[in-house]
């Protein structure tokens, strides 16, 4: 990731960007305590000047739980939408965030019906005792164009340090649930503990689990199409990332 202190700084770094041939950029945070990506409002104005200058410019974004006002406002400059899902108890007590649960369903519902065409809720599975199928039932029940599954990574030196890594058994049932209700429009994300990356690609390509999966096992790259692209980026844009 590259910083942008200033809205003229994120300006230049798209445009060189562009010049030099990048096409796509995932706009991401720094959140505050109400989980919501910072200066988005005055980052949005720069964005849609990028999109006037450059129309085959695509925006993917990590808004977080924004307001309606700024959903509405990113409908015609954002593309793709990755919404971090964290509605399941586990994963909310661990956002550490001033917000209500409830808030995260209420951002999914206006980001369906006013934001951006693609949206992709993300729902982390492995917080120890979480019970997931809520979530996928709530996600699911929304249409959006996909769902994408994060799996929990332990990491030292944060709370999550002393968590142990996911069972791939777990990790499975969920994906199945996904794929049921999503009629296989699911994905796995980028985040997934190395020591079980393998396997846990392995069954998914295996079983038909998922439509596309992120940075797959190497083991598997004989075996897929491969694009040098985020996860969620829908099929009309894909073709111009395709390795």
């Amino acid at each position: 990731m590259e910083p942008a202190i200033s809205e003229e700084e994120f300006y230049k770094i798209l445009k060189k960007k562009y010049e030099r041939g990048v096409k796509g950029f995932l706009i991401s945070g720094g959140f505050d305590p109400q989980g919501r990506l910072l200066n988005l409002k005055r980052i949005l104005p720069v964005m849609k000047r990028v999109k006037r200058e450059f129309e085959d410019v695509i925006f993917n974004i990590h808004p977080g739980l924004v307001e309606r006002e700024l959903i509405e406002e990113m409908s015609d400059v954002v593309d793709i939408v990755d919404y971090e899902f964290a509605y399941s108890l586990r994963a909310f007590e661990n956002k550490g965030i001033k917000r209500n649960r409830e808030d995260y369903i209420k951002v999914l519902e206006d980001f369906i019906t006013r934001g951006p065409k693609y949206i992709v809720p993300h729902i982390i599975l492995g917080f120890p005792n979480d019970d997931i199928e809520e979530s996928i039932k709530i996600a699911s029940s929304m249409k959006p164009y996909l769902v994408n599954f994060l799996v929990l990574i332990p990491t030292k030196g944060t709370p999550s340090e002393n968590f142990g890594i996911p069972q791939i058994s777990d990790i499975i049932k969920y994906v199945e649930l996904g794929s049921r209700l999503m009629n296989g429009k699911v994905s796995i994300g980028c985040m997934r503990p190395y020591k079980i990356k393998d396997e846990l690609d392995k069954i998914v390509v295996e079983r038909g689990l998922v439509e596309r999966i992120s940075n797959p096992s190497r083991k598997l790259w004989g075996y897929l199409d491969m694009y040098d692209a985020c996860c969620s980026l829908p099929l009309e844009y894909l073709n111009k990332f395709k390795l």
